[in-house]
């Protein structure tokens, strides 16, 4: 039987594993994450929407705020 994982969306894997990072400190308060088009390459996603749709909902539930023209960071 397939992985219930498999047929998760794309932005929802990107979304547990940029939270998986946080909590890890990889990505600690205040640290810059990559561009859009970095993300898509680092989770193999064609299309950098996909990237911004995590990014988004991230940014709608506190965890990640954006500085218009700096980028994404994560939220203390």
């Amino acid at each position: 039987m397939p992985s219930p994982r498999k047929f998760e969306p794309h932005y929802r894997r990107i979304i547990a594993d940029i939270r998986k990072r946080i909590a890890d400190g990889e990505w600690p308060p205040g640290h810059k994450l990559p561009s859009t088009k970095e993300l898509a390459d680092i989770y193999d996603v064609r299309s950098q929407s996909t990237v911004r749709q995590a990014i988004t909902i991230l940014i709608e539930t506190g965890e990640l705020y954006g500085h218009q023209g700096l980028g994404v960071f994560v939220a203390e």
